[in-house]
């Protein structure tokens, strides 16, 4: 047997406490869960894992060995959320870097390799440049470069944000087979249904320790919720329909006839009207991820789109602002966290007429947004990537709405967030919409969309199935029900409690009788 022992860690950053005296111990055999609110010390712990950060005190043993940043390398594997792999190689080449046969001549993938790409399931993409590939095979390819590494310890943070289920399925059987075969797994995700259905044990780090750890009878979704969200009830999410707006509303965006060049949909009518949140909903492949980035302008289309101008534009105002799935595209980690907020700003907010940079007005922008935001950092000038996955989300979103723009476009908005950042990020697109702007989501989970939107349109191959109000439900049951009988979302999830927590898919008897 494997133990990972990991006694009194502490890491600060600046003034910020990220482990506070962290006792954990992992075991092979088994599948450990880790949950916590962002910012809670989770992703500095596998980083300190992994060997990415160094403590400030304290120690990690392998079976009774301290182990040197050398040593760590060696054992320890990482599969991150956003996904760390060459886009100018292959899928089968980003498996070779790093374990190349020979220095005489040109590397070849092995057999075992190419096993691991045929368990999978991409194989037969091999010889694929990864920058063709969806986000959902760069995140397969990261898992695979560290299944070949055969590392004694994998570390698993939101591995399967982008996969789809059957692919999640594939993923999760890989690590019961992982565990079964005597590797140290760990799992990292805010998809608490999975950390129930799949896990051991499940620790819980808030403020930069192990709060408690759940097992058996103890381990359940509303129990994880629970921990999640301690200290934070008192604060409640402001929901409030566009048609309670006291703004007079006019249409800012309007299609007519509008197609995808590529097909993935066809002749959709749109209005979205200002002080309004709308949700596309659709599995993937469906066409409302397309449609959401067409009109971020990533996609060529044909037919008619009408933008309305704005007769309150303030500083910096912009028509569009469109944020992806992917948060590496959206902003930049070699970049402080102010550089990243004022990235869209225009003169002369960041540069004066000669082009030099207004580094005071800059630092003051930066430090408004963090402040208006609740962005937790130590300050504009620390490096973003040593804020939480959530904060980064919050980052990416405050920066978009700096230019101020008429139509806020955001791809999965809380992909990877955990419950209580999920309310501040939804408050922040309420709070923005309020001001006369719109706001347009893709949503690919039911509750998000039935917490967020004032309208939810249904797409199913292309084209607008239905148009459903989540105002119009009781509850996220009856609304989850809804989808299901429209069979656009396989995965029409419900909630087990009031605390947001996701329970399991539905299984095809349970959607037969709701239908």
């Amino acid at each position: 047997m494997t133990v990972v022992e990991v006694r009194g860690a502490h890491k600060r950053f600046k003034n910020t406490r990220a482990l506070d005296g962290v006792d954990l111990t992992l075991k092979s055999g088994e599948i450990l869960g880790i949950a916590g609110p962002n910012g809670a010390g989770k992703s500095t712990l596998t980083r300190v894992l992994s060997g990415e950060e160094i403590l400030d005190s304290g120690e990690i043993r392998i079976d009774g060995e301290i182990l040197s940043l050398d040593r760590i390398s060696e054992l320890v594997a990482v599969v991150h959320q956003e996904p760390q792999v060459w886009l100018n190689l292959t899928v089968a080449q980003n498996l070779m870097v790093g374990n190349e046969n020979s220095k005489l001549t040109p590397p070849s993938i092995s057999a075992e390799q190419l096993e691991v790409l045929n368990r999978i399931g991409i194989s037969n993409i091999a010889s694929v440049l990864l920058a063709d590939c969806s986000l959902a095979v760069r995140q397969r390819v990261e898992i695979a470069r560290a299944l070949v590494r055969d590392a004694r310890v994998i570390l698993l943070d939101e591995p399967n944000s982008a996969l789809t289920d059957d692919e999640s399925q594939a993923l999760f059987l890989f690590m019961h087979e992982l565990a079964a075969a005597g590797h140290v797994v760990a799992l990292v995700t805010h998809r608490l249904a999975e950390l129930v259905k799949h896990c051991s044990r499940v620790v819980v780090i808030r403020d930069g320790r192990v709060a408690v750890e759940l097992t058996g009878a103890q381990l359940t979704e509303s129990a994880i919720a629970g921990e999640l969200v301690a200290g934070e009830q008192g604060k409640a999410i402001s929901r409030k329909s566009a048609s309670d707006s006291l703004i007079r509303r006019k249409t800012l965006i309007s299609t007519s006839r509008w197609s995808d060049a590529q097909g993935s949909f066809s002749n959709i009518s749109l209005e979205v009207t200002q002080a309004e949140i709308v949700a596309i909903v659709g599995v993937e492949g469906s066409g409302g991820r397309e449609m959401v980035s067409a009109l971020g302008g990533m996609r060529s289309y044909s037919g008619e789109i009408t933008i309305a101008d704005l007769e309150d534009k303030g500083d910096n105002h912009t028509q569009i602002a469109y944020l992806s799935a992917n948060r590496t595209e959206m902003l930049f980690h070699n970049m402080t966290v102010g550089d990243n907020l004022v990235l869209r700003l225009k003169d002369p907010i960041i540069a004066n007429r000669f082009g030099w940079l207004r580094k005071g007005n800059i630092h003051s922008q930066a430090t408004e947004l963090v402040n208006k935001y609740s962005i937790r950092t130590d300050g504009v000038e620390q490096m973003l990537t040593s804020l939480s996955g959530g904060n980064q989300q919050k980052v990416a979103i405050a920066a978009a709405m700096a230019s101020n723009p008429s139509l806020l476009l955001v791809e999965e908005p809380t992909r990877g967030v955990d419950v209580g950042s999920k309310r501040e990020i939804y408050q922040m697109l309420r709070e923005y919409a309020d001001r006369g702007r719109a706001v347009i989501v893709f949503c690919t989970e039911a509750p998000e969309a039935f917490e967020l939107a004032d309208r939810v349109i249904v797409i199913q191959r292309g084209a607008c199935r239905d148009t459903l109000r989540p105002s119009d439900f009781p509850d996220i049951f009856s609304f989850a029900s809804a989808l299901a009988k429209l069979e656009l979302i396989d995965v029409a999830e419900h909630y087990s409690n009031k605390s947001a927590v996701l329970s399991p898919p539905l299984s095809s008897n349970e959607r037969d009788n709701l239908a």
